[in-house]
């Protein structure tokens, strides 16, 4: 019998939608489950945001808006509504925006698990399979932020949680969740980052990079933007031994931009828009030079890149500027001059990029999403109902 797989995402930033898409990508690989028994899973990804009512309806193009033209802004909004009474009223104001459309979601597609993705849909999941009547379907949360992460993603009725580090874990304990039904099982990272088998010679023959210089690679997110263009400029005027191979995601008019002055400029660069190649492009690089998304700085563990991070949404991505500092897989480096100390530093040191990498080896969530993928099923097929979680693995209890 397929067992039906419900995944709930709001399309605010990449991040959830990408961290949905290596969840699927670990089901899809499961015909059986732990005991050999075949598996037949079917999987649904749905934005809920798109069919709610406004605003919640242009939740996305507000939070990118927000992003661009008043991060401060944003920050605030962020902190405002970071608290348990604080957040009840959000809770409570959006509940009218969501309720029916949830519920007639879940109704239309009879889930055997629910999985939210995104922290403003852990609270709305919970009321709206009330609304169906479909109580005995588990919902699962999994976490993508890496620090102190908002009230938002701690519901503690959801039957279990997924958290991807160790201060996430401590912080669902204090929230109350219990502790029989969270799992430190590390950030969602799509299978295909730990499936690349070239070595870094042969990669960079492919990709038609240089063999011997250093390359440095530089990202934004899928949408480019933000701090991306001066921080590409300054690198690029430094002269510094480098080849920068620049990422503008769907930034179009940034690309245009790049390409452009590419020519001007005394550092060889290397212009490319939105990449599925994204895997080979870190396995190729010696550093990644990113915002503080906590996909990528995931995706650059598990390919053993260490980070240096220019750029963060407020409160939303703070936490994740303490992971790298407590880790030590790279540096925080929030203006451009910072960014080329940092840089020169990293890049004139073997022995601080081995130990950078080192560390990454030491933290990277190896088969996450392949973990919380069979844990999703072991759910949806009844096996884990009412049952406590599995002891962690040496690598899960580490990060």
């Amino acid at each position: 019998m397929t067992k039906r797989i419900l995944l709930l995402i709001s399309d605010t930033g990449g991040g959830h939608r990408s961290a949905a898409g290596a969840i699927t990508a670990a089901l899809d690989e499961l015909d059986c489950d732990p005991r050999g028994k075949p598996l037949q899973l079917e999987h649904r990804v749905d934005d809920v945001a798109a069919y709610c009512r406004f605003p919640l309806t242009h939740l996305g193009p507000l939070y990118s808006a927000a992003l661009r033209f008043a991060p401060p802004v944003y920050g605030a909004l962020y902190h405002a509504t970071n608290g348990r009474r604080r957040f009840r009223g959000v809770v409570r104001f959006c509940e009218l925006l969501y309720r029916e459309r949830m519920k007639s979601l879940f109704l239309e597609y009879r889930p055997d698990v629910i999985v939210s993705v995104h922290p403003l849909l852990n609270h709305a999941a919970l009321r709206a399979r009330a609304d169906a009547g479909l109580v005995d379907v588990p919902i699962i949360t999994v976490v993508t932020d890496l620090g102190k992460v908002h009230e938002s993603w701690l519901a503690p009725a959801v039957d279990a949680i997924v958290v991807p580090a160790s201060e996430v874990y401590q912080r669902a304990v204090e929230r109350g969740m219990p502790i029989d039904r969270i799992y430190q099982l590390g950030h969602p990272v799509h299978p295909k980052f730990e499936d690349v088998s070239e070595t870094k010679a042969e990669l960079r023959k492919q990709l038609g990079l240089p063999a011997e210089k250093t390359i440095a690679l530089l990202m934004a997110g899928g949408e480019g933007g933000g701090k991306l263009l001066p921080t590409t400029l300054a690198l690029a005027k430094s002269n510094l031994p480098l080849h920068l191979v620049v990422v503008t995601g769907r930034n179009a008019p940034l690309r245009q931009m790049f390409t452009e002055l590419a020519p001007s400029l005394p550092t060889p660069m290397t212009i490319l828009g939105y990449c599925n190649n994204v895997p080979e492009l870190m396995r190729a690089a010696d550093l990644l030079v990113t915002k503080a998304g906590p996909g990528a700085i995931a995706e650059a563990s598990v390919a053993e890149i260490p980070v240096v991070v220019y750029d963060f949404i407020p409160g939303q991505e703070r936490g994740n500027l303490e992971y790298v500092r407590t880790n030590g897989i790279g540096v925080v480096a929030l203006t451009t001059a910072d960014v080329v100390r940092s840089v020169r530093r990293i890049v004139s040191s073997q022995e601080r990029l081995q130990s950078m990498r080192a560390h990454q080896k030491t933290v990277a969530p190896h088969g996450s999403a392949r973990r919380i993928a069979e844990l999703i099923a072991r759910y949806a097929t009844g096996e884990l109902k009412g049952k406590k979680p599995l002891p962690p693995t040496p690598l899960a209890a580490a990060l």
